[in-house]
């Protein structure tokens, strides 16, 4: 990376908006959004002042060392509130396949403009890059005009949505069904030969809509789908990686530590006594435990000295969402002082929720078996302070649009005692989850077209 010397100073701008989600659509360049909805939090970060883009192995790191050099260049920001957005990639290396192109293998970035809306309250700051022996008088000056200016714009009308499907949709993967089960089978003998305990085998399915997708809309749909979950955007150009992921990698404010193990699936039942049985039968699946029980572990050992203060329950609980039930363990700490976030990551991504035991194995065997690039699919994504603090979740439950395609990705773990009919069955119901809310988006005019396009993907 480049090192960079220049100074900016925030400005406040205001932001009148109740809801920040449509502003996203008004740049073709970076544009970011984050949500936890039931937690009345929003973050929209647009335009691209600075970026860090580290490539090196140790890009976590990296990354944090140049943070930490920008931190020191930016005036008028509070320590412990955002000032960066972005994410990593699944893999060190940079993404091999096109439609990744304008997805490096880490990129965090510090906006144009930053606007945070929580419980209900608007807080934005445009960041002015400061010329070197530039008057006081000047300062301000240029300072009124970009507020101004933002003001402006924000207030302008959005442009058009794109227009709403007539010619439907079309559902393929490129690569079958046998395929994945047949990686399954691989996998179990690599588990049953003592060269892996567990890992994690992803697959891609594909929609394609002439008329392109809204992001916007498919990112209200999952909102609405998924409140407790962490939604998000990121955009590059004619490129926009989006989801709602239920599973945290790290939140850090000061020395309070909260992360968790989300491993182990099932479907929701149709009524609640159906529902009941299938969460208890998850809570009692000896696969199911297994496969949570190593993620757990991982997070344990990737923490070994970095608490003074570490809880971790004894039992996982059942954490229910739209269409789609898993068991989830919270994990909260209070960290050594002076730890930073980014140092955490580097030391837990890729959990074996997402990666696989032993974490070296695995890598190499997903490398080698899965015919995918991932990209930022299983990668980390959120934003960060200037106290080294803020919040990376694991990008699951994710799409990329990019023109007239949507590609959708799910996983499954794969311990002693998984089938692969079983498996195949678990991403296809996480595909669902995902297609569901798109659809919704894309789809408003009948029931029936919905179903129909349900249907097929029945059978990826």
């Amino acid at each position: 990376m480049r090192g960079h010397t220049t100074r900016y100073l925030a400005v406040p701008v205001k932001v009148t908006d109740s809801d920040l989600l449509p502003q996203l659509a008004r740049y073709g360049t970076d544009r970011f959004y984050w949500e936890r909805p039931s937690e009345g939090f929003a973050l929209l970060a647009l335009g691209c002042r600075e970026a860090i883009e580290p490539h090196a192995a140790q890009r976590f790191r990296a990354a944090d060392a140049a943070l930490q050099n920008l931190t020191e260049r930016v005036q008028g920001v509070e320590s412990g509130a955002p000032l960066v957005t972005g994410g990593f990639a699944f893999a060190p290396r940079q993404p091999r396949d096109e439609h990744w192109s304008n997805f490096p293998a880490a990129r965090l970035v510090l906006p144009e403009l930053l606007c945070l809306r929580r419980r209900g309250i608007n807080r934005a700051h445009a960041f002015l890059p400061l010329r070197p022996g530039e008057s006081a008088e000047r300062i301000e000056a240029r300072r009124l005009a970009l507020a101004t200016a933002w003001e402006r714009k924000l207030a302008a009308p959005l442009p058009d949505a794109p227009a709403a499907g007539k010619t439907g949709f079309h559902a393929d993967t490129p690569l079958t069904p046998d395929h994945f089960e047949r990686a399954v089978s691989d996998a179990l003998h690599a588990i049953a030969s003592g060269d892996l305990e567990k890992v994690v085998l992803a697959r891609r399915a594909r929609l394609r809509r002439a008329e392109g997708f809204d992001a916007v809309a498919c990112l209200d749909a999952l909102r609405r789908a998924y409140p407790a979950s962490a939604c998000f955007a990121q955009g590059r150009g004619d490129a926009v990686f989006l989801g709602a992921t239920p599973e945290r990698l790290l939140h850090v404010q000061g020395e309070a530590l909260e992360t968790g193990a989300v491993a182990g699936s099932a479907p929701r039942g149709r009524e609640p006594v159906e529902d009941e049985r299938l969460g208890q039968e998850l809570l009692e699946s000896k696969k199911e435990q297994a496969e949570h029980a190593v993620v757990v572990r991982a997070i344990r050992e990737a923490l070994d000295g970095t608490c003074v203060e570490l809880d971790v329950p004894e039992a996982p609980r059942l954490l229910r969402l739209e269409g789609i039930q898993h068991l989830e363990t919270p994990v909260r700490g209070r960290l050594v002082p002076g730890t930073r976030l980014l140092e955490l990551a580097a030391r837990m991504h890729p959990t074996p929720a997402v990666g696989g035991m032993p974490s070296s194995a695995a890598l190499a065997w997903i490398d080698a078996h899965e015919s995918l690039d991932r990209g930022w699919y299983a990668g980390c994504i959120g934003h960060l302070d200037a106290a080294g603090g803020g919040e990376l979740c694991v990008a699951l439950r994710s799409a990329l649009l990019r023109g007239s395609d949507a590609h959708l990705f799910a996983g499954a773990g794969l311990v002693e005692g998984s089938n692969p009919v079983a498996e195949l069955r678990e991403t296809r119901l996480k595909l669902r989850a995902l297609l569901d809310p798109i659809a919704v988006a894309e789809l408003r005019e009948t029931r029936l077209k919905l179903r129909a396009l349900l249907d097929p993907i029945a059978e990826l």
